[in-house]
C-alpha cells in the first residue's frame, strides 16, 4: 500500500543564497530507475509492470496507469510531442503506449537482457534503446521498425557480433539536433554516435570506471557524465575533449560514493544529480561548486527529472520512494 510521507526538510547554502524544500514523499514500491516528466507538471514512473502517470500538485493519486509490460519496468522516456511513453523491462522487452488512450501501441522482444535505458528523439522521429547485453537499437517513431544496430568494430568477435558496449549499457541520450547518440556503460567508455551513418563519430572516451549516465546540455555545447568515482564530466561537443570535471568529497559506508544520474536545468546553467550518498546535489556550472545538497532519500538516487520552470526536481531511489523537491534561488 503506497503512503504519502511527510517530510519537512529546508537546506540553505548561505554562499549562493540556495534553499530547497522536500516537499516528501511517496512509499512505493517504485522502481528506481524508471522515472520521465510527461508535461509541464506531470511524470511517469514505474511501479512493477505498471507505468503510473502522477501529477506534481497531487502526486500520491494516480492519473494513469499504463499495462502490458512483461517484467519489472526499469527505464522510461516520453516522445518530445507527450504522445508516447516508451519503457524497456527486465526481460528484454520495449514497450510504446500512446498516453492520451493508455493504448498499447508497440512490444516487443527486443534486446536479450534487461533494457536499462530509452531515449526519443528531439524531433520525436527515432526512439534508442540499450540493454544489458551491450546492445543498442534504434526503432523508427512511424512505424515502430528497427532501423539501426549500434555496432563497436574493437568488440566483435565470433560469439559477439552486435556490442555497442562491453557489458551493460547504462544510458542512451540524443543530441539536440537529433543527429549525434551518446551512450554510456559499465565498460567504463561514452562512445559518440552517428545516427545516420550508425558508425563512432570518434574513438571511445574513457570516463570512468563504470559510467552511469550521460546528457547532453540544452545548448547541445556539452556532454555530461556521471560515474564511479563520483564525478561530473563535461565535454565540449565541438572537438569532444573533457571541458570540465567535478567531484565533490563524499564518502559513505567507507568508500567514495558513485553518482548514478544527472540532469541540467533548462537554462544550462545547473547541474543536479544524485547517487551512492542518498542526497540531491545542486551544481552551479559557471563557478564550478557544488552549492547545495539535500537529504530526504534513506537510499542511492538513480532517477532525476527537472521540470521545466527549474526549480522542481523529481528524484527516485533505492529505498523504493519518490521525493519532490523545490530548488529556489
Amino acid at each position: 500500500m503506497m503512503r504519502w510521507v511527510a517530510v519537512s526538510v529546508l537546506t540553505v547554502c548561505g554562499a549562493f543564497g540556495i534553499t530547497a524544500a522536500a516537499q516528501g514523499g511517496i512509499e512505493g514500491p517504485f522502481d528506481e530507475h524508471a522515472l520521465a516528466r510527461v508535461g509541464a507538471d506531470t511524470f511517469a514512473v514505474g511501479q512493477g509492470r505498471t507505468v503510473e502517470i502522477r501529477s506534481w500538485a497531487s502526486p500520491s493519486r494516480v492519473v494513469q496507469s499504463l499495462r502490458g509490460a512483461e517484467a519489472f519496468v526499469v527505464s522510461l522516456a516520453v516522445s518530445p510531442n507527450g504522445r508516447f511513453v516508451a519503457a524497456g523491462d527486465k526481460d528484454g522487452h520495449l514497450i510504446v503506449w500512446e498516453i492520451a488512450s493508455g493504448q498499447l501501441v508497440f512490444k516487443k522482444y527486443a534486446h536479450r537482457f534487461s533494457v536499462w535505458s530509452v531515449a526519443f528523439s528531439p524531433d520525436g522521429t527515432l526512439l534508442a534503446s540499450g540493454a544489458f547485453d551491450g546492445t543498442v537499437r534504434l526503432w523508427d517513431t512511424a512505424t515502430w521498425i528497427e532501423v539501426g544496430l549500434f555496432i563497436e568494430p574493437r568488440l566483435v568477435d565470433a560469439e559477439n557480433k552486435d556490442r555497442a558496449h562491453m557489458g551493460w549499457v547504462r544510458c542512451v541520450t540524443f543530441s539536440p539536433d537529433s543527429r549525434t547518440l551518446a551512450t554510456s556503460g559499465c565498460d567504463g567508455y561514452v562512445r559518440i554516435w552517428d545516427v545516420d551513418s550508425l558508425r563512432l563519430r570518434r574513438d571511445p572516451i574513457q570516463a570512468g570506471i563504470n559510467v552511469y549516465f550521460v546528457t547532453f546540455s540544452p545548448d547541445g555545447q556539452f556532454l555530461g557524465c556521471v560515474n564511479n568515482p563520483g564525478e561530473i564530466r563535461l565535454y565540449r561537443t565541438d572537438t569532444w575533449e573533457e571541458a570540465v570535471r567535478l567531484r565533490a568529497e563524499r564518502v559513505s559506508g567507507g568508500r567514495a560514493s558513485s553518482l548514478y544520474v544527472m540532469a541540467f536545468s533548462p537554462d544550462g546553467k545547473r547541474i543536479f544529480c544524485g547517487g551512492f550518498s542518498n542526497r540531491l546535489e545542486v551544481w552551479d556550472v559557471g563557478s564550478r561548486a557544488m552549492v547545495s545538497e539535500h537529504a530526504g532519500h534513506s537510499d542511492s538516487i538513480w532517477g532525476l527529472i527537472v521540470f521545466p520552470d527549474g526549480a522542481r526536481v523529481v528524484t527516485t531511489s533505492r529505498d523504493n520512494t519518490i521525493q519532490l523537491w523545490t530548488i529556489g534561488n
